[in-house]
């Protein structure tokens, strides 16, 4: 009876110590959540703060570009890969990193939305196009599908076209857009076209708003190639490389030696550009943003910003 009278004070003051350890790790606990979830909220912020930052910076770069495209306007009356717009900003210093950018012209590509000119498709458009299929070896009947997709009505054009009734069977199911191409990116939309086809056509195709003609200044011979039937690999680069370049005009451009047996529409060619991609890098500490604005300068040297991305996806 007296061993137990002596033990129980012991027995209790473990109890409240296990209860104390208890308490201790639990709040314990307790802080370190606070803790992580006060630093996950300290780095949320400081990257929107960057993020904010970062776009500061694409606009002055933006600005940047519009100066670039208005006094290359103001000094000659074409546009080349020779003029000042291609020169790259040099890596620039800024506070906690650098940025960097370029301009690229778009109107030495070919223009999606020429396919069909005011409703209806254009021949020698829907020639070229296949015509670069054939070259990247795609195959050329999906220009069919291409129509089908942005023309008004829900007529197929068999046996390749593609409407409504053939992307309803895709799961998830959608519509085809009807309406000219927004963005390159829609190709992966169309029916038939693969990841791989999409990257292939990437470097020789844009999107506008309107009937663009192609500069022959700035294509490039896989461009050129497409012009007509019938021209060689070594004879479009001839043609890239003709001794007039860069062309004052198309006419002259047409009676370079480079073109001799060669017929093509002189309204579907330009030596002016209105179309341009701005593309650059920020980088601030561990983060860094790519970004791309497509740019259009008009005739009087307004440049208006027509869509602006996060990463690589507006080439073209």
């Amino acid at each position: 009876m007296h061993t137990n009278a002596f033990r129980r004070p012991d027995y209790q003051q473990g109890i409240a110590l296990i209860t104390v350890l208890l308490v201790l790790a639990v709040v314990t606990v307790a802080l370190v959540a606070m803790s992580s979830d006060r630093q996950m909220d300290i780095r949320r912020t400081q990257n929107q703060v960057r993020a904010i930052q970062a776009w500061s910076y694409v606009h002055g770069l933006e600005t940047w570009a519009e100066q670039q495209l208005r006094t290359d306007l103001a000094e000659n009356g074409f546009d080349a890969d020779s003029d000042n717009w291609s020169q790259p900003l040099p890596v620039t210093s800024i506070a906690q990193g650098n940025i960097e950018a370029g301009i690229i012209e778009f109107q030495g590509r070919i223009h999606l939305n020429n396919l069909l000119v005011e409703g209806q498709a254009s021949d020698p458009d829907v020639q070229r196009l296949k015509r670069l299929f054939v070259y990247l070896d795609i195959k050329p009947e999906r220009v069919d599908a291409m129509l089908d997709w942005i023309d008004s009505d829900m007529e197929i054009r068999y046996p390749n076209g593609a409407e409504d009734e053939t992307y309803g069977r895709i799961s998830p199911p959608y519509r085809s857009a009807n309406s000219p191409f927004s963005d390159v990116s829609e190709l992966l939309q169309v029916q038939g076209f693969s990841q791989e086809d999409y990257e292939k056509l990437l470097p020789y195709v844009y999107v506008a708003n309107a009937y663009e003609p192609l500069n022959v200044n700035t294509a490039s011979p896989e461009v050129l190639r497409c012009l007509a039937d019938g021209i060689k690999k070594n004879r479009a680069e001839s043609i890239h490389m003709a001794h007039g370049k860069p062309f004052e005009n198309v006419e002259d451009f047409l009676k370079d030696e480079a073109m001799v047996g060669i017929s093509v529409d002189k309204k579907s060619l330009a030596v002016t550009s209105k179309h341009f991609l701005l593309s650059g890098k920020i980088n601030m500490g561990s983060n860094a943003w790519m970004f791309q604005s497509q740019l259009r300068r008009d005739g009087d040297g307004v440049v208006t910003v027509i869509k602006r991305k996060r990463g690589n996806t507006l080439d073209g």
